[in-house]
């Protein structure tokens, strides 16, 4: 089984996926991970959609129980294989808020980092707070309700903006009534 994990950054796309794949005891993968180039600091650099493509698949096939956290819009090969997806929703002031302090807890310190982090992470965090407004090409309300669209399977919506406790006892709950029934 394969439950897809999406959401607009900052949603807790990461965190409900990780806590997702312990309790079930499912492998757990970030798609970014596979579409950004490992890099010192991380995601300054994409990888080209074949070999993000490729990555991804090759892990899909070898994983019998698997969370997938954050987007494979520009992934669609991969619909196909998904069986769930959680879809998290969570107001924008909240989710840059969290963005900004992952960021800073991780050691990036991105906002004082030298020109070219910095103008990268500007850009996503742009990016990030107009999540409703942009198009298709990235991480959006649009290309994500494609994705929902195409994958065909059933979907949970939750939302993320009050205590992560009661966050994911829901999640579990709806997850596990799902793969019960």
């Amino acid at each position: 089984m394969i439950i897809h994990i999406m959401g607009a950054s900052g949603s807790g796309t990461s965190t409900i996926g990780e806590f997702l794949g312990k309790e079930l005891d499912f492998e757990i993968i970030e798609s970014d991970f596979y579409k950004w180039k490992q890099t010192i600091p991380e995601f300054q650099e994409m990888r080209p959609i074949e070999e993000s493509n490729r990555l991804l698949l090759e892990k899909i096939k070898e994983s019998k129980n698997l969370v997938i956290t954050g987007s494979l819009h520009s992934n669609p090969i991969t619909f196909k294989y998904i069986n769930l997806i959680v879809y998290l929703k969570c107001p924008t002031r909240v989710r840059i808020k969290r963005i900004k302090s992952r960021d800073v807890l991780k050691g990036r310190n991105s906002l004082e980092a030298d020109d070219k982090v910095k103008e990268n992470f500007l850009k996503f965090l742009d990016n990030a707070k107009n999540y409703n407004k942009i198009g298709m090409d990235m991480r959006s309300k649009a290309s994500q309700k494609w994705v929902i669209s195409s994958c065909n399977v059933p979907v949970i919506n939750i939302r993320t903006n009050k205590s992560m406790d009661k966050v994911h006892s829901q999640v579990l709950k709806k997850v596990r009534k799902y793969i019960e029934n």
